[in-house]
Protein backbone atom coordinates (compact mmCIF):
# COMPACT_ATOMS: atom_id res chain seq x y z
CA UNK A 1 0.00 0.00 0.00
CA UNK A 2 1.02 3.57 -0.87
CA UNK A 3 2.37 6.16 1.71
CA UNK A 4 -0.18 8.58 3.12
CA UNK A 5 0.64 12.07 2.40
CA UNK A 6 -0.63 15.26 2.75
CA UNK A 7 -0.22 18.49 1.53
CA UNK A 8 -1.02 22.25 2.76
CA UNK A 9 -0.41 25.78 1.42
CA UNK A 10 -1.60 28.97 0.40
CA UNK A 11 -2.13 28.90 -3.73
CA UNK A 12 -2.81 25.85 -5.61
CA UNK A 13 1.27 26.11 -6.79
CA UNK A 14 2.19 24.93 -3.46
CA UNK A 15 0.47 22.86 -2.95
CA UNK A 16 1.09 21.10 -6.45
CA UNK A 17 5.54 21.05 -5.71
CA UNK A 18 5.09 19.89 -2.26
CA UNK A 19 2.59 16.87 -3.60
CA UNK A 20 4.67 16.23 -6.68
CA UNK A 21 7.70 15.99 -5.19
CA UNK A 22 6.39 13.91 -2.07
CA UNK A 23 5.09 11.42 -4.85
CA UNK A 24 8.70 11.10 -6.45
CA UNK A 25 10.29 10.25 -3.41
CA UNK A 26 7.66 8.08 -1.94
CA UNK A 27 5.31 6.70 -4.17
CA UNK A 28 5.40 3.16 -4.54
CA UNK A 29 5.50 1.24 -8.21
CA UNK A 30 2.11 0.25 -9.47
CA UNK A 31 0.96 -1.03 -12.87
CA UNK A 32 -1.44 1.89 -14.28
CA UNK A 33 -3.84 1.09 -17.29
CA UNK A 34 -1.11 2.68 -19.63
CA UNK A 35 2.60 1.61 -17.93
CA UNK A 36 4.31 1.79 -15.01
CA UNK A 37 3.04 4.52 -12.34
CA UNK A 38 4.41 5.60 -8.81
CA UNK A 39 1.60 6.32 -6.73
CA UNK A 40 0.36 7.34 -3.35
CA UNK A 41 -3.02 6.53 -1.72
CA UNK A 42 -5.01 8.22 0.46
CA UNK A 43 -3.75 11.69 -0.52
CA UNK A 44 -5.14 14.86 1.49
CA UNK A 45 -4.33 18.28 -0.13
CA UNK A 46 -5.50 21.73 1.18
CA UNK A 47 -5.52 25.48 -0.35
CA UNK A 48 -6.25 28.20 2.03
CA UNK A 49 -6.98 30.51 -0.79
CA UNK A 50 -8.68 28.71 -3.91
CA UNK A 51 -8.14 32.30 -5.85
CA UNK A 52 -4.49 31.18 -6.62
CA UNK A 53 -5.48 28.78 -8.16
CA UNK A 54 -2.64 28.31 -10.94
CA UNK A 55 0.67 25.78 -11.10
CA UNK A 56 2.88 27.94 -12.67
CA UNK A 57 5.90 25.93 -11.40
CA UNK A 58 5.47 23.21 -12.73
CA UNK A 59 7.21 22.59 -16.53
CA UNK A 60 6.20 21.73 -19.07
CA UNK A 61 3.11 24.70 -18.83
CA UNK A 62 -0.40 23.55 -18.29
CA UNK A 63 -2.97 25.00 -21.38
CA UNK A 64 -4.58 27.72 -19.94
CA UNK A 65 -6.74 28.11 -22.93
CA UNK A 66 -8.15 24.27 -22.39
CA UNK A 67 -8.29 24.96 -18.84
CA UNK A 68 -10.97 27.59 -19.49
CA UNK A 69 -12.45 25.91 -22.24
CA UNK A 70 -12.98 23.16 -19.65
CA UNK A 71 -14.52 25.57 -17.96
CA UNK A 72 -17.05 27.01 -19.72
CA UNK A 73 -18.27 23.05 -20.82
CA UNK A 74 -18.85 22.53 -17.24
CA UNK A 75 -20.84 25.75 -16.31
CA UNK A 76 -22.99 25.08 -18.96
CA UNK A 77 -23.32 21.34 -18.64
CA UNK A 78 -21.92 20.61 -22.43
CA UNK A 79 -20.40 16.76 -23.21
CA UNK A 80 -19.67 18.00 -26.43
CA UNK A 81 -15.98 16.12 -27.86
CA UNK A 82 -15.47 18.02 -30.93
CA UNK A 83 -15.68 21.27 -29.30
CA UNK A 84 -13.91 20.16 -26.37
CA UNK A 85 -10.85 18.76 -28.53
CA UNK A 86 -10.98 22.13 -29.78
CA UNK A 87 -8.82 23.17 -27.25
CA UNK A 88 -6.61 19.96 -26.88
CA UNK A 89 -6.68 17.61 -29.47
CA UNK A 90 -4.92 15.12 -27.98
CA UNK A 91 -7.89 14.60 -25.74
CA UNK A 92 -8.89 11.69 -27.42
CA UNK A 93 -5.88 10.12 -26.82
CA UNK A 94 -7.13 9.63 -23.47
CA UNK A 95 -10.40 10.03 -23.32
CA UNK A 96 -11.18 7.95 -26.18
CA UNK A 97 -12.95 8.86 -29.44
CA UNK A 98 -16.74 9.97 -28.58
CA UNK A 99 -19.17 12.67 -30.07
CA UNK A 100 -20.08 13.50 -26.19
CA UNK A 101 -17.87 12.16 -23.37
CA UNK A 102 -19.61 10.02 -21.56
CA UNK A 103 -17.71 11.33 -18.68
CA UNK A 104 -18.43 14.84 -18.92
CA UNK A 105 -18.80 16.69 -16.05
CA UNK A 106 -20.38 19.43 -16.54
CA UNK A 107 -23.35 17.45 -17.78
CA UNK A 108 -23.18 15.43 -14.87
CA UNK A 109 -23.59 18.14 -12.18
CA UNK A 110 -26.65 20.03 -14.33
CA UNK A 111 -28.33 17.51 -16.42
CA UNK A 112 -27.76 13.48 -15.86
CA UNK A 113 -29.78 12.87 -12.85
CA UNK A 114 -32.60 14.91 -13.77
CA UNK A 115 -31.90 17.97 -12.27
CA UNK A 116 -29.56 21.11 -12.15
CA UNK A 117 -27.53 20.44 -8.93
CA UNK A 118 -25.26 23.20 -9.13
CA UNK A 119 -28.39 25.17 -8.75
CA UNK A 120 -30.07 22.86 -6.01
CA UNK A 121 -26.26 23.05 -4.34
CA UNK A 122 -26.78 27.35 -4.63
CA UNK A 123 -30.80 27.24 -3.48
CA UNK A 124 -30.02 25.03 -0.44
CA UNK A 125 -26.81 27.05 0.60
CA UNK A 126 -28.88 30.57 0.45
CA UNK A 127 -31.91 28.75 2.68
CA UNK A 128 -29.82 26.76 4.54
CA UNK A 129 -26.10 28.51 4.91
CA UNK A 130 -25.47 25.93 7.72
CA UNK A 131 -26.25 22.42 6.26
CA UNK A 132 -24.28 19.61 6.27
CA UNK A 133 -25.75 17.81 2.93
CA UNK A 134 -25.12 19.56 -0.37
CA UNK A 135 -23.18 17.13 -2.21
CA UNK A 136 -22.84 17.13 -5.76
CA UNK A 137 -22.50 13.74 -7.31
CA UNK A 138 -20.23 12.69 -10.71
CA UNK A 139 -20.22 8.93 -10.49
CA UNK A 140 -23.26 6.56 -12.25
CA UNK A 141 -22.23 3.63 -10.64
CA UNK A 142 -24.74 2.18 -13.52
CA UNK A 143 -22.67 3.03 -16.04
CA UNK A 144 -19.53 3.96 -14.35
CA UNK A 145 -18.56 0.51 -12.04
CA UNK A 146 -16.75 -1.56 -14.25
CA UNK A 147 -18.13 -4.71 -15.45
CA UNK A 148 -18.43 -8.06 -13.91
CA UNK A 149 -15.45 -9.32 -15.42
CA UNK A 150 -13.81 -6.16 -14.34
CA UNK A 151 -13.74 -4.50 -17.72
CA UNK A 152 -14.73 -0.69 -18.23
CA UNK A 153 -17.49 0.53 -19.54
CA UNK A 154 -16.22 2.78 -21.61
CA UNK A 155 -12.68 4.98 -22.00
CA UNK A 156 -14.30 8.14 -20.17
CA UNK A 157 -14.99 7.06 -16.75
CA UNK A 158 -14.72 10.24 -14.57
CA UNK A 159 -12.15 10.34 -12.36
CA UNK A 160 -13.95 12.85 -10.13
CA UNK A 161 -16.48 11.18 -7.95
CA UNK A 162 -18.01 14.24 -5.57
CA UNK A 163 -17.79 17.37 -4.23
CA UNK A 164 -18.64 18.44 -0.79
CA UNK A 165 -19.87 22.28 -0.09
CA UNK A 166 -20.17 24.26 2.92
CA UNK A 167 -20.57 27.55 4.36
CA UNK A 168 -18.42 28.23 7.34
CA UNK A 169 -17.64 31.52 9.44
CA UNK A 170 -18.93 33.93 6.02
CA UNK A 171 -16.94 31.28 3.10
CA UNK A 172 -17.68 28.58 0.95
CA UNK A 173 -15.63 25.84 1.92
CA UNK A 174 -15.14 22.75 -0.99
CA UNK A 175 -14.02 19.26 -0.50
CA UNK A 176 -13.30 17.56 -4.14
CA UNK A 177 -13.44 13.37 -3.82
CA UNK A 178 -11.12 11.76 -6.43
CA UNK A 179 -11.19 8.14 -7.34
CA UNK A 180 -7.98 8.91 -9.19
CA UNK A 181 -5.92 11.85 -10.12
CA UNK A 182 -3.01 11.94 -12.66
CA UNK A 183 -0.69 14.44 -11.04
CA UNK A 184 0.56 15.43 -14.33
CA UNK A 185 -2.30 15.52 -16.82
CA UNK A 186 -4.83 15.61 -14.51
CA UNK A 187 -4.08 17.47 -11.14
CA UNK A 188 -3.32 21.26 -11.83
CA UNK A 189 -6.99 21.25 -14.14
CA UNK A 190 -8.36 19.45 -11.57
CA UNK A 191 -7.36 22.61 -8.90
CA UNK A 192 -8.38 25.17 -11.62
CA UNK A 193 -12.12 22.92 -12.37
CA UNK A 194 -13.42 23.25 -8.82
CA UNK A 195 -11.61 26.01 -7.46
CA UNK A 196 -13.62 28.12 -10.26
CA UNK A 197 -16.76 26.55 -9.72
CA UNK A 198 -15.98 27.13 -5.50
CA UNK A 199 -15.01 31.14 -6.49
CA UNK A 200 -18.64 31.50 -9.22
CA UNK A 201 -20.90 29.93 -6.39
CA UNK A 202 -19.53 31.72 -3.44
CA UNK A 203 -20.30 34.55 -5.62
CA UNK A 204 -23.94 33.85 -6.43
CA UNK A 205 -24.20 33.18 -2.44
CA UNK A 206 -22.44 36.30 -1.69
CA UNK A 207 -20.05 34.84 0.93
CA UNK A 208 -15.50 34.68 0.48
CA UNK A 209 -14.15 31.95 -0.25
CA UNK A 210 -12.49 29.58 2.26
CA UNK A 211 -10.26 26.37 1.88
CA UNK A 212 -10.42 24.28 -1.05
CA UNK A 213 -9.70 20.38 -0.16
CA UNK A 214 -8.90 17.94 -2.70
CA UNK A 215 -8.67 14.25 -1.34
CA UNK A 216 -6.94 11.84 -4.11
CA UNK A 217 -7.36 8.03 -3.27
CA UNK A 218 -5.15 7.36 -5.88
CA UNK A 219 -2.34 10.02 -6.66
CA UNK A 220 -0.09 8.73 -9.55
CA UNK A 221 2.13 9.49 -11.95
CA UNK A 222 3.38 7.34 -15.03
CA UNK A 223 6.74 7.32 -15.19
CA UNK A 224 7.64 8.39 -18.95
CA UNK A 225 5.85 11.17 -18.24
CA UNK A 226 7.15 13.30 -15.24
CA UNK A 227 8.02 16.80 -15.14
CA UNK A 228 10.16 19.40 -13.55
CA UNK A 229 9.48 21.73 -10.92
CA UNK A 230 11.48 25.40 -10.94
CA UNK A 231 11.87 25.89 -7.13
CA UNK A 232 13.64 29.41 -7.49
CA UNK A 233 10.37 30.48 -9.38
CA UNK A 234 8.34 33.20 -8.00
CA UNK A 235 4.54 32.17 -8.96
CA UNK A 236 3.04 34.95 -10.29
CA UNK A 237 -0.20 36.50 -7.97
CA UNK A 238 -3.57 36.28 -9.12
CA UNK A 239 -5.91 39.75 -8.37
CA UNK A 240 -8.53 38.86 -10.69
CA UNK A 241 -11.82 38.14 -9.02
CA UNK A 242 -14.48 36.24 -10.98
CA UNK A 243 -17.43 36.31 -8.77
CA UNK A 244 -21.13 37.54 -10.09
CA UNK A 245 -24.47 37.59 -9.49
CA UNK A 246 -25.88 34.12 -10.36
CA UNK A 247 -28.14 35.56 -13.18
CA UNK A 248 -25.42 37.61 -14.76
CA UNK A 249 -22.92 35.07 -14.42
CA UNK A 250 -24.65 32.76 -16.21
CA UNK A 251 -25.70 35.05 -18.92
CA UNK A 252 -21.85 35.68 -19.08
CA UNK A 253 -21.02 31.55 -19.13
CA UNK A 254 -23.49 31.17 -22.03
CA UNK A 255 -22.15 33.84 -24.14
CA UNK A 256 -18.46 32.03 -24.01
CA UNK A 257 -19.95 28.75 -24.76
CA UNK A 258 -21.70 30.79 -28.43
CA UNK A 259 -17.97 32.27 -28.54
CA UNK A 260 -16.12 28.97 -28.09
CA UNK A 261 -18.63 27.23 -31.17
CA UNK A 262 -18.04 30.06 -33.15
CA UNK A 263 -14.10 29.89 -32.79
CA UNK A 264 -14.01 26.44 -33.39
CA UNK A 265 -14.90 26.18 -36.56
CA UNK A 266 -12.72 25.90 -40.09
CA UNK A 267 -13.88 29.30 -41.19
CA UNK A 268 -13.12 31.43 -37.84
CA UNK A 269 -10.52 34.36 -39.47
CA UNK A 270 -7.93 36.53 -37.72
CA UNK A 271 -10.24 39.40 -38.47
CA UNK A 272 -12.94 37.84 -36.64
CA UNK A 273 -10.68 37.08 -33.28
CA UNK A 274 -9.20 40.60 -33.43
CA UNK A 275 -12.92 41.99 -33.48
CA UNK A 276 -13.85 40.04 -30.64
CA UNK A 277 -10.72 40.68 -28.31
CA UNK A 278 -11.21 44.30 -29.14
CA UNK A 279 -15.13 44.69 -28.52
CA UNK A 280 -14.66 44.35 -24.68
CA UNK A 281 -18.12 43.75 -23.35
CA UNK A 282 -18.00 40.80 -21.52
CA UNK A 283 -16.95 41.84 -17.43
CA UNK A 284 -13.16 41.95 -17.61
CA UNK A 285 -12.20 38.75 -15.49
CA UNK A 286 -14.25 37.16 -18.36
CA UNK A 287 -13.03 39.15 -21.57
CA UNK A 288 -9.46 38.04 -20.35
CA UNK A 289 -10.85 34.15 -20.74
CA UNK A 290 -12.87 34.68 -23.96
CA UNK A 291 -9.58 36.09 -25.02
CA UNK A 292 -7.17 33.48 -24.15
CA UNK A 293 -9.48 31.25 -26.52
CA UNK A 294 -8.87 33.41 -29.42
CA UNK A 295 -5.37 33.45 -28.71
CA UNK A 296 -5.43 30.03 -28.43
CA UNK A 297 -7.42 28.99 -32.02
CA UNK A 298 -4.53 31.77 -33.45
CA UNK A 299 -1.63 30.19 -32.55
CA UNK A 300 -3.09 26.49 -33.46
CA UNK A 301 -4.34 28.20 -36.99
CA UNK A 302 -1.29 29.54 -37.21
CA UNK A 303 -2.36 32.69 -38.07
CA UNK A 304 -0.37 36.30 -38.42
CA UNK A 305 1.55 36.96 -35.17
CA UNK A 306 -0.14 40.02 -35.34
CA UNK A 307 -2.89 38.35 -34.43
CA UNK A 308 -1.24 36.89 -31.04
CA UNK A 309 0.16 40.13 -30.14
CA UNK A 310 -3.49 41.69 -30.41
CA UNK A 311 -4.45 39.05 -27.46
CA UNK A 312 -1.86 39.41 -25.64
CA UNK A 313 -1.57 43.22 -25.76
CA UNK A 314 -5.34 43.05 -24.54
CA UNK A 315 -5.28 40.96 -21.90
CA UNK A 316 -5.18 42.73 -18.45
CA UNK A 317 -4.58 39.81 -16.54
CA UNK A 318 -0.66 39.41 -16.30
CA UNK A 319 -0.71 36.42 -14.85
CA UNK A 320 -2.90 34.85 -17.82
CA UNK A 321 -0.47 36.42 -20.29
CA UNK A 322 2.31 34.56 -18.27
CA UNK A 323 0.71 31.56 -18.59
CA UNK A 324 -0.43 31.57 -22.06
CA UNK A 325 3.36 32.83 -23.53
CA UNK A 326 5.12 29.40 -21.58
CA UNK A 327 2.98 26.88 -22.72
CA UNK A 328 3.44 28.35 -26.22
CA UNK A 329 7.36 28.36 -25.71
CA UNK A 330 6.85 24.85 -24.53
CA UNK A 331 5.17 24.06 -27.26
CA UNK A 332 7.97 25.03 -29.94
CA UNK A 333 10.52 23.22 -27.62
CA UNK A 334 8.46 20.13 -28.12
Amino acid sequence: MGVNECAFGRTADEVYCDIYQKLKTFGESVIGRNGQTKELTHVCMSISDPTQRWVERRKPSISPAFAIAELVMIMNGSDEAALLNAWNPALPKYQGRYERYPGAYGKRLRYSFGFDQINRAFDALKNNPESRQVVMEIWKPDIDLPQSAGIPNNDDIPCNICSLLKIRNGKLLWTQIMRSNDIVFGLPYNFLQFTFLQEIIAGWLKVDVGEYMHISDSLHMYVNNECSIDIEKTAHVNTEKIGLEKIESEKVFLELLVRMRELSQKECTSNYIKSIVKNKYLPEAYQNMLILLCEYIAYRHHMDEDVICCCEQNISNKLYQYMMKEWMCGRVKL
